[in-house]
């Protein structure tokens, strides 16, 4: 559990909320290019997170089956928008997680529930290295 803890810890977190939104036509925000009101916060829609895996590679066997269990309830989750799980296709131990949330009130909730608890004692014993997170805070889709 302390490698994935620390794995969030250390996560690069790029944010793309800036200061302003849309929501008056008189001024346009340097950052966004949209319309805004002086120091009017931006609206997090969702919150994206990427997770890049490197898993030993005498365990992508066990990785793959158990694995299954995080994914699955993650995306029963009602804050979930979309959980999944990718393959590098060249390298067969690389993995990512895509995952869409509604909010930071429930990646909060996920990261306190019991799957994803043992999805992190799984990561202890089959992670080769530190996963790279990156997280994302979403305030306009096109």
């Amino acid at each position: 559990m302390k490698k994935i803890l620390s794995f969030v810890l250390v996560a690069c977190i790029v944010s793309l909320a800036y200061s302003c939104n849309c929501g008056s036509k008189d001024k346009k925000c340097e950052k966004t290019g949209t319309c805004c009101q002086e120091g009017q916060k931006a609206e997090i829609k969702k919150i994206v997170i990427t997770a890049y895996l490197d898993i030993k590679p005498d365990q992508v066997e066990k990785f793959l089956t158990d694995v299954q269990e995080v994914i699955t309830k993650s995306q029963a989750e009602e804050g979930n928008a979309s959980y999944n799980l990718f393959a590098d296709l060249k390298e067969k131990n690389k993995f990512v997680f895509v995952e869409e949330w509604k909010g930071q009130a429930a990646v909060d909730i996920h990261f306190a529930t019991e799957h994803f608890k043992k999805f992190n004692t799984l990561m202890d014993e089959v992670a080769a290295s530190p996963a790279k997170i990156k997280i994302f805070e979403v305030i306009n889709e096109k």
